[in-house]
């Protein structure tokens, strides 16, 4: 239920969780829910504010592929989840292989302890998978067992802000009380500096502190390393020192286009197209390569789906082409990009072309509307076309690198709490890495007369081309990342800090290796198995 500060400040919650995103409110919920006392502090309101927002903005970011706090961060009951697709991934077995090219980043826990929640996680995100029976890209690879190449599923949302989609339940807990408008900007430890007593709340202006038994940071993965950066500048000694892990290892993912596919199999590409479920939420199948080829060829983890190709390739006429530039004029630039379409705006001849070409503008204009009323209830625009040929989109992981970091600044926000100076880059491997993946799966499909892959860019110049797709800082991973030792993470695996006995973490921002996973799904089913644990310590 919707809670006042004041209301909180005399008494002691079991838990006080800092953030109501996805994974704020899957821990929170999941707590109540078991009869705990439950503090869900949300620095921003129901809705989206662009001045509480700023209160995230980095005082500094080191370069133009890492994207602006503004796009990456959401201050709302919800979270990220307002801005979110929908995209729901589990990790694989590879991430938890411990490969030397990842250095001392290592799980330590196994992917079953991932595997024990993942059907609760989709179930809270609305995201379930199809009943057993349906057609699988694995009958197609039944003759290959153990292949280069393996399928990969991802569902979608069917409700992506999780506020909307869990207000009820929210609303229902009576034990759950969810404070808007209430920042935490700092953490008051014991005399001892091994215990959190309080967590500092700016609210409305002023300075609030509030008590629980157990805190949880799950205020995204910046704001995590931010709070715990803050802490550290007055207990130096915490999460290893300023030389330790914390703040460091910042990840996200490469993703972009550098080929296309011309599908020789239809069966297979069929099985590549977005499907439903029995709940009417929307499933894919994609393409990963197998743990075995990774180890032969050191490749980092990576999947490769779909995408439909522009649509000035599929509608390549004079009479198509002017529809599009009409349609394009209607339908204004966001669902143009959302489209994958770039012409240019309708002039005289586009009018001409379509007074001389009735039977293809009239075509194309019925082809694109009918795929534009299927692709308002995908995930995704998405064309089919009779030549068979996609453009093959790629999500790729990036390696930790100390450098990666983020470090308080010596600007602060209107709280009085430092900002952030970002330095996020992409390594040549990570690079090099996926492009080998690319010729892998390449041969593979050639191999098994799937069809051809078809370069967008010159071979020379396909790093290049992939550098100048890299952009994250939504996915933020790794800053606070989970580990055996506090010498080289922040974390342990319950996700309780090394120093602190009743803090945890939550998020994206524990995870120590990327992979090719989309964080959501596996942030919130590690959320859930938190809160199982949390249960027990609290109960004994």
């Amino acid at each position: 239920m919707i809670s006042s500060l004041q209301s909180l400040l005399a008494g002691r919650v079991d838990v006080c969780v800092v953030g109501s995103g996805p994974v704020g409110l899957a821990l929170g919920t999941a707590l109540a829910r078991s009869g705990l006392s439950v503090a869900l502090l949300e620095s921003g309101g129901r809705t989206i504010s662009a001045k509480t927002n700023r209160l995230a903005a980095a005082a500094s970011i080191s370069t133009a592929h890492h994207a602006e706090a503004s796009l990456t961060i959401r201050r709302a009951v919800g979270g990220t989840s307002k801005a979110w697709g929908g995209r729901c991934v589990e990790f694989d077995d590879s991430d938890f292989d411990g490969r030397p090219v990842r250095g001392d980043a290592r799980w330590p826990i196994e992917h079953s302890a991932f595997r024990a929640y993942y059907d609760d996680a989709r179930a809270f995100l609305g995201a379930e998978l199809p009943a057993a029976g349906r057609p699988d890209l694995r009958d197609n690879l039944r003759d290959d067992p153990g292949g280069d190449f393996e399928p990969s599923v991802e569902s979608w949302a069917s409700q992506p802000d999780m506020a909307k989609a869990h207000g009820t339940l929210i609303e229902s807990l009576p034990n759950l009380h969810l404070v808007t408008q209430a920042t935490v900007i700092g953490l008051d430890l014991d005399r001892e500096g091994a215990r959190m007593k309080r967590a500092l709340v700016w609210h409305r202006g002023k300075l609030h502190s509030l008590g629980a038994t157990i805190f949880v940071l799950a205020c995204g993965g910046r704001e995590n390393a931010r709070l715990l950066l803050a802490a550290q500048e007055i207990a130096p000694r915490l999460f290893g020192g300023p030389e330790g892990p914390l703040g460091r290892y910042y990840m996200g993912h490469l993703a972009g286009e550098i080929a296309r596919i011309r599908f020789a199999d239809r069966s297979f590409m069929e099985k590549l197209f977005f499907r439903r479920n029995g709940t009417g939420a929307w499933f894919r199948s994609r393409l990963i390569p197998s743990c075995r080829l990774q180890k032969e060829h050191e490749l980092l983890n990576s999947v490769f789906w779909l995408r439909s190709p522009p649509l000035e390739e599929v509608y390549s006429t004079a009479g198509a082409r002017a529809t599009l530039n009409m349609i394009r004029a209607i339908s204004g630039r966001r669902r143009m990009r959302r489209m994958s379409f770039k012409a240019k705006a309708p002039d005289t001849a586009s009018l001409s072309d379509l007074v001389a070409n009735p039977v293809e503008s009239f075509n194309a204009a019925l082809q694109l509307t009918t795929a534009a009323l299927k692709s308002e209830r995908q995930p995704n625009f998405f064309v089919k076309n009779d030549e068979h040929l996609y453009w093959l989109a790629y999500h790729g992981e990036q390696l930790p690198a100390a450098a990666n970091r983020v470090r308080l600044s010596s600007e602060v926000d209107e709280t009085g709490l430092k900002r952030l100076a970002v330095s996020f880059d992409f390594a040549e491997e990570d690079l090099a890495s996926l492009i080998r993946s690319h010729h892998a799966l390449a041969k593979w499909i050639t191999r098994r007369r799937i069809g051809t892959v078809e370069w967008l860019h010159p071979e020379e110049t396909l790093s290049a081309a992939v550098r100048r797709q890299a952009l994250d800082g939504y996915h933020q991973i790794g800053l606070t990342r989970m580990g055996a030792s506090p010498r080289t993470s922040v974390v342990d695996g319950n996700c309780r800090c090394h120093d602190l006995t009743n803090l945890y973490v939550a998020g994206s921002s524990v995870f120590p290796v990327s992979g090719q996973a989309n964080p959501t799904l596996p942030a919130v089913a590690l959320a859930l198995r938190l809160a199982d644990h949390l249960k027990g310590e609290l109960r004994g």
